[in-house]
């Protein structure tokens, strides 16, 4: 029969070694709430880091829609004006074509013209300016009075033939008066009493 008294001895290690591990155990969990504690502190750390980079993205992106919305605006105007360019580029082609034919059809004009323009302003006065402008000053009284004019010198057709008949009446009256005997002295002395009398 086996005997139930055990050597305490022999139970020594185990006991030390549950000893050992129930420390260990208890320093573990004694040292849980600080670990715990600096894991919750990294990992405020970490929640911040991640909301400042989150919030730098969500700047930069904001920031990206304006440049894009910059940009598109800028692209639109570079469009407009690219637009008026090509208008104003097409203008000018047009107006250099039109000035070219200008210049094609009136420069020998205006080399013929050069000379005798040039001999009217050397020799115009400056009394003749005056004068000139003097007249186109009265110019609205002269066309005023030649249109009131005009009628009567459209008759001058139907009169001209009167006018005619008459020198032809008075020619024949001073034939006529030549011939009257004597007619040379009384001309001669109306001709001597016209010379006194000036």
């Amino acid at each position: 029969m086996p005997s139930l008294f055990v050597n305490p001895l022999r139970l020594l290690p185990t006991v030390q070694r549950a000893a050992r591990w129930s420390l260990e155990t208890a320093t573990f969990v004694a040292g849980l709430p600080a670990r715990v504690s600096a894991l919750l502190d990294d990992a405020e750390g970490l929640v911040r880091q991640v909301s400042v980079v989150v919030d730098g993205a969500a700047r930069a992106v904001a920031a990206a829609d304006a440049v894009i919305s910059a940009c598109a605006e800028i692209a639109d105007r570079t469009a407009v004006v690219a637009s008026e360019t090509e208008v104003v580029v097409g203008s000018a082609a047009h107006s250099a074509a039109v000035a070219d034919e200008m210049l094609k059809l009136y420069r020998p004009l205006a080399l013929d013209a050069a000379p005798l323009a040039s001999r009217f302003v050397n020799e115009i006065s400056e009394d003749e300016v005056h004068a000139a402008i003097k007249l186109f000053d009265q110019l609205p009284e002269l066309a005023d009075r030649m249109t009131a004019l005009m009628p009567i010198l459209t008759t001058l057709d139907t009169v001209s033939p009167e006018v005619h008949e008459l020198l032809e009446v008075v020619k024949d009256v001073r034939q006529a008066i030549i011939g009257v005997p004597g007619f040379a002295f009384f001309r001669r002395r109306g001709e001597d009493k016209l010379g006194e009398g000036d």
